[in-house]
């Protein structure tokens, strides 16, 4: 293994608007590669362009703590920070030696700044005074990812992820602490624990941590190395698999995607599932609404709020189209805010709050049953349930 020490030029890249995903207006990653050596993982895709042996030639981003302090004083724009992503895990081993995500705790905690962790490592847990610290200045939440229940699966296809009752008990323990905390299904390795019974076992377990929400998802293969190393670990563990490997990606979608029908039939199996636990599939309203300012939190309800009422089958044309005029408003005021050192930090929040009271969002959502619904929710301090599709009191 050869650690390279790296420097980073900033320490956290910034959006224009809210990731869907994660929530977040900013990321940021303390390593790049990942020693947790995941058999599936999609940060390997030629795509994300990681340098050498993508779970043993690790970046380090040993300053990256410094920049952070430098950066997050000059940060106007309120918005979630998310550490981890698809090509690194903040938690990962390399993280007991150099410790540069507990180094960038303190920064955070001084700041005030709601901030998201997402890793599948019980490590996180050697800081979980610090993050409660953070919890209490400005918001922290823990995704977890959690694939399943089976330690031979984990041995083979997460070698050097922490065990999945580690995992449990890192949720339980953060839940136990005041802490939200939600759960990343994914992925659901097809044909290995991704059938009903699995599912079932997997969520209960997670329902038992106390997590808000779990989210579940399945497997992308892109061609080139990712794909082909999974298929090199299936063929070792379970070679009779491998021929339904290649029916249900036998497209070869440069998103790796499997066939639609297998992805619909995966979506039936977890949410009825999931429907049994009586948890959301997604980070509710009424968590990130804590976290996030107003404004990127309307924006992220509008986008949940599609795909919600799709899966009920109504029609959500109208709901994107709104979407997508806010988003353009969206955008437009931000740019303003970061464009005008001289406007003050409430500014973006206060000219949201503002087109609400004073009507202007009713002529950006060009829907009027949208602007009633926006107004019960900023005026009044509503949250939408997911799972009633109705408004709440917070």
């Amino acid at each position: 293994m050869s650690d390279k020490i790296v420097e980073a030029p900033h320490a956290l890249r910034r959006g224009i608007l809210p990731d869907q995903f994660t929530r977040s207006l900013y990321a940021c990653a303390p390593y790049r590669g990942c020693g947790h050596g995941c058999r599936y993982c999609d940060g390997r895709a030629e795509k994300y362009y990681v340098e050498g042996d993508f779970e043993r030639d690790v970046e380090v981003r040993d300053n990256l703590p410094d920049l952070l302090a430098g950066e997050l004083p000059r940060l106007r724009d309120r918005g979630m920070i998310s550490f981890g992503s698809g090509v690194t895990d903040a938690y990962q081993p390399l993280e007991k030696r150099y410790r540069v995500t507990e180094r960038c705790l303190g920064p955070l905690e001084e700041r005030g700044w709601p901030v998201m962790a997402i890793t599948k490592s019980a490590l996180v847990r050697r800081d979980l005074e610090a993050w409660k610290r953070i919890d209490g200045r400005g918001g922290f939440h823990l995704a977890m990812t959690v694939t399943g229940t089976d330690e031979e699966h984990r041995r083979r296809f997460e070698p050097g992820a922490s065990t999945y009752a580690e995992r449990l008990e890192t949720l339980s323990a953060f839940a136990a602490a005041g802490i939200s905390t939600g759960a990343l299904a994914m992925p659901l390795l097809p044909f290995i624990n991704d059938d009903a019974a699995s599912i079932s076992a997997l969520f209960g377990a997670l329902k038992e941590t106390g997590v808000r929400y779990i989210m579940p998802g399945g497997m992308t293969l892109r061609p080139g190395r990712q794909k082909d190393l999974y298929l090199e670990t299936v063929g070792a563990f379970r070679a009779e698999l491998l021929s339904e490997y290649l029916l249900a990606y036998a497209e070869n979608r440069p998103s790796g995607a499997p066939t639609r029908a297998a992805s619909a039939a995966l979506r039936r199996r977890c949410s009825a599932e999931l429907r049994k636990t009586g948890l959301p599939w997604t980070m509710p309203h009424a968590l990130y609404a804590k976290l996030l300012p107003p404004h990127d939190a309307f924006r992220v309800l509008l986008r949940d709020m599609a795909v919600l009422y799709s899966e009920r089958g109504v029609s959500v044309a109208p709901l994107n189209a709104a979407a997508d005029r806010y988003d353009e408003w969206l955008k437009a005021v931000r740019g303003e805010f970061r464009r005008r050192r001289s406007l003050p930090e409430d500014w973006l929040r206060d000219r949201y709050m503002n087109a609400v009271e004073l009507e202007e969002l009713d002529s950006v959502l060009d829907n009027a049953k949208l602007a009633a619904f926006a107004k019960e929710i900023a005026l009044k301090g509503r949250v939408f349930d997911y799972l009633s599709l109705a408004l709440a009191e917070a």
